[in-house]
């Protein structure tokens, strides 16, 4: 026997490969590619759901800007302007038209709603002399939820307040 045939032969007839020489299977290829394919797919949800975070967080902030503009508005009424409010309105919410550049930019996706009505104690008897104001923002989040919030504060006649009136 020569040593050409004691060598191993693959089943090209080619000398097998060193292992330094030596390439991936194709089971090796196949796995690294579902490893990458699974963190593929969950760096995508989690960069859909940080979005998702993104404008709701959003939409709370506007929400939150918009309750505290309109509670800051009511703030400058008198009690006099407090009281034909609430006459005009019978005590119900009242729609408010959002304006300036917010209303250009994102009006048409919030609905905000105000009303004064008097103030009950937990007994539900009305305080003299004190109105609760209640106003409450509306929105459709991208989602299709319709979601609400809400903001209330009292206000008392002769206070803090009714004696700061506009001046424009």
């Amino acid at each position: 026997m020569t040593s050409d045939s004691r060598r191993k032969r693959t089943w090209l007839g080619r000398p097998p490969l060193t292992s330094r020489r030596r390439g991936f299977t194709l089971v090796e290829m196949m796995v690294g590619l579902v490893c990458v394919g699974i963190v593929l797919t969950a760096a995508f949800a989690s960069a859909t759901q940080t979005l998702r975070m993104q404008e709701v967080s959003r939409d709370y902030t506007r929400v939150a800007q918009i309750l505290q503009s309109q509670l800051e508005d009511i703030r400058t009424w008198n009690w006099s302007d407090l009281e034909t409010f609430q006459a005009e309105t019978g005590g119900n919410m009242q729609v408010v038209t959002l304006d300036g550049e917010f209303m250009d930019a994102f009006g048409s996706r919030y609905t905000c709603e105000r009303q004064v009505r008097d103030r009950k104690d937990e007994n539900g008897l009305t305080v003299s002399g004190q109105k609760e104001i209640v106003v409450k923002v509306t929105w459709q989040s991208n989602d299709g939820k319709v979601n609400t919030k809400s903001a209330a504060c009292w206000y008392t006649e002769g206070g803090l307040h009714d004696y700061y009136y506009r001046s424009f």
